[in-house]
This record gives C-alpha cells, structure tokens and sequence, in this order.
C-alpha cells in the first residue's frame, strides 16, 4: 500500500475529470494529488455525458467531504452548442475536453504545470515527489506519464504500460488545443518540444495507476454508455459476456495479459462514504455562463471564460 510522506507543494495544478461513476478511486485520487499539487480543480458535469442526470445526493455529499477541492459543476446543454464546435471535436469527445477546459481556465495565476488526469487515474504521491525532486520536467513543454492499467479488479494489472496522464507548461496551452477528438493526445501532438513519453519514476516504473475498467458489471455498463469510444464497438455484449464468467486473464478491450499484484490502493467494491467535513467549495456555472464561453470559439476562450470566473473570490478559494 502507498503510504504518505509530508506534504510539499509544486507550481502544479491537477485537473480531474470526475463523474459519480468514478467515485470508489476519488479520495484516494485527491490524497494522492494533494501531496504535491498546489492547486486541485475538479470539473463536474450535472449529466453523464449519454443524457442522463447525476447522483445529485451523491455529488452533494462528495462535495462537502472535500472542502479544500475546488470542484467546478457545469450543465449539460448539447442542444444549445453551436453546430460550428463539431467541426474541430465529434460531439462523443466534446464533453471529456469542455471539462479540461473549463478545469484550466480555473487555475491560479502562479501555476506553471497542469497536471491532466482522471479521477480513476491514481498517482503514486509519494514517487511522483522523489520524482519532481530530481527531475528536469519544468524544461519539457508536454510529458505523457506512464501507468499501469488495470482490469475488473485493483488486484489484475496488466502487462502493458500506457501513457494517457498529460503534464504540461501552462502557459503552452493554448484552449483549441482542448477542444479536441482526440483529447489528451491533442495537448501533446500539438505543443512543440522538447516533449517526452512514457515518463517512469527515478526506479524506471509507472508512477500512475489507471483503474479504467477496475467496475462492477453495473458500472462497466454505465461506462461505456457516455464515455468517448461508445460509438466504437457494441459494448453492451461484451461486457455482459466478461461477467457470465471469471476473469480469464485478457481483456476483452485491448487483449492485454495480466499478472496479479498486491493492490496499491484501498479500492472497494462497496459503495463509497463520504463524510461531510465542511462547507462545500464549488463554483456552479449556469446554462449562459457554458453557452457564452462555447459561442465565443476556441482562440478567444481563455479571454472570455474570465468574467465566468472572476465570481471564485466569493467561494472562499
């Protein structure tokens, strides 16, 4: 199990994408980012991105049990984007980017680094350190993290790495590189170097654990009903076919093998607590607030996305 090491901040910014199905990873997510992050900023969409409504109780009670995130919730209005945003992002992607987006615009002025990543994207905090300590990553413009990948259980981790974790300089982002098909892989096909992927800890291994398809049957439906790759296959059937039976050791998405490991993390499949632990800290955007920023096209976001924010000194940030 990781265990912690005194808090030491970094000119870093995580933003974590973040819906209730995500919600067994969340705290061990924002315990692990908060051993280096100067600032945390949690964008939440009041619909899974297939139309239908939140866990409002749940997202209530989450809020308040992390009174020093800043959470960022937006509505879901796909009926009132201008069909001109389709033309650079389908519409299955744009969601998964406007969070990003909506997430950096959020940042604090002193931040150099944004750390992208997912609420079942899991950071070793303690290594991540040792490796920020000794690292030259404040000279790359854009750096994919290695990680581990896991499937049906924190306990199978297969035998592949991926990198889908993005640093970057926050002043090279630029806001078309967001809104994007292609999502996270954008931010780094569109910076210029110097630039680095796989990124591994000074011990040559991934520092990141992505929980993808660490779910109940339940919520592997409910993944891939709204994430972005739901128009690649028929996901449906797979699924329920994977859970007729034990896990016969490849996964049914990518073919990768797997090994069994101790797991990093205290991952259940018991329905997560959250205890209430002070006053909830989020900025809520309205309907007009979303549309205004959209209609106002990618190159002028950041200028226009200003007058949504500047409404943060009122939530004791």
């Amino acid at each position: 199990m990781v265990h912690s090491l005194p808090v030491k901040k970094y000119s870093i910014a995580a933003v974590v994408n973040f819906c209730t199905n995500e919600s067994r990873f969340l705290s061990a997510c924002l315990e692990q980012v908060s051993l280096f992050a100067e600032q945390v900023v949690v964008p939440v969409c009041d619909h899974f991105f297939d139309g239908h409504p939140e866990n409002r109780p749940l997202l209530e009670e989450i809020y308040a049990a992390f009174p020093n995130i800043q959470f960022i919730e937006y509505p879901y209005v796909p009926h009132r984007i201008p069909k001109r945003m389709w033309k650079g992002i389908e519409p299955v992607h744009f969601w998964h980017s406007f969070s990003r987006l909506i997430g950096a615009r959020a940042l604090r002025e002193e931040i150099e680094m944004v750390l992208f990543l997912d609420a079942d994207e899991i950071p070793d905090g303690n290594r991540f350190v040792e490796w920020l300590d000794c690292s030259c990553y404040t000279t790359h413009t854009v750096q994919k993290m290695a990680n581990y990948w896991y499937f049906r259980e924190p306990r199978y981790q297969a035998e592949h790495w991926e990198d889908s974790i993005v640093l970057a300089q926050r002043r090279s982002i630029a806001p078309q590189m967001l809104l994007k098909t292609e999502e996270r892989d954008a931010i780094y096909d569109s910076l210029p170097g110097p630039k680095r992927r796989m990124v591994v800890g000074l011990d040559g291994l991934p520092m990141f654990h992505h929980y993808s398809w660490v779910r109940t049957e339940e919520e592997m439906l409910k993944k891939v009903k709204s994430w972005g790759h739901r128009s690649d296959r028929d996901w449906e059937p797979l699924v329920r076919k994977e859970f007729s039976g034990p896990f016969q050791g490849i996964d049914f998405i990518h073919h990768y093998r797997y090994k069994t490991v101790d797991p990093s993390f205290d991952i259940r499949f018991t329905p997560p607590f959250f205890s209430a632990k002070g006053k909830p800290n989020v900025l809520r955007l309205n309907e007009n607030e979303v549309l205004s920023a959209a209609k106002s096209g990618e190159k002028t976001l950041w200028k226009s996305f200003g007058a949504l924010f500047s409404r943060e000194k009122d939530l004791d940030f």
